[in-house]
């Protein structure tokens, strides 16, 4: 979950592109953002990354063996120069 507050909207320069437009004043609970103005482009872009953080969290990493991830038959595992290592099918 992401927890943020809103203050106000309205009209200033982003604090993060410096450019002036429509957005909101936040504060975001992890400290990243404290009342500061973002465009709504930028707050947009900020929730996706934030979101992205929250999955890659909760992600557990799959470990493959590296003989499983390749065909050894295949000839795009050959090396020039030095014979197959695998068995012809």
């Amino acid at each position: 979950m992401i927890d943020v507050t809103i203050h106000s909207t309205g009209t200033g320069p982003c604090s993060l592109s410096g450019k002036d437009g429509a957005g909101l004043t936040v504060t975001f609970k992890d400290g990243t953002v404290t009342n500061s103005f973002l465009s709504w482009k930028a707050f947009q872009q900020f929730l996706g990354m934030k979101a992205g953080q929250k999955k890659a969290e909760t992600r557990s990493a799959q470990v493959l063996p590296i003989a499983n991830m390749a065909d050894p038959n295949s000839p795009r595992n050959e090396t020039p120069g030095l014979p197959r290592t695998g068995t012809a099918k």
